[in-house]
């Protein structure tokens, strides 16, 4: 059983990437469980159920996930990202202003 074997096997169970993200198991853990049961094992029942799922997101996790959010903070974040986004406008109007020198002739003096 190689890598791509078990590759196919994760694509085929969808569900194995919700407890990576989660930090409920690696993928050397399952790889290792994988290798030595391979893939008809009845370990995966444990893992391959619905309820680890990304899609039974609730409303109450999105109300505990918005809750969490320091809007003061963000705000603040938001007006630095601003005032260098000025300061870079600018630099650049200033760069461009100074692409329009003239070269002054030659043997013309500072008087003429």
């Amino acid at each position: 059983m190689g890598k791509d074997s078990f590759k196919n096997f994760v694509r085929k169970n969808p569900n194995l990437v919700d407890y990576v993200i989660n930090n409920k198991m690696t993928w050397q853990q399952f790889y290792e469980i994988y290798d030595l049961y391979g893939e008809e094992s009845n370990i995966w029942d444990n893992f391959k159920n619905k309820e680890n799922s990304v899609n039974t997101t609730t409303i109450k996790d999105l109300f505990s996930l918005f809750k969490g959010i320091d809007l003061k903070s963000i705000q603040k974040t938001l007006n630095s990202l601003n005032k260098a986004i000025d300061v870079f406008k600018d630099f650049n109007n200033n760069s461009i202003e100074n692409n329009n020198y003239e070269e002054r002739p030659k043997y013309k003096y500072f008087e003429d």
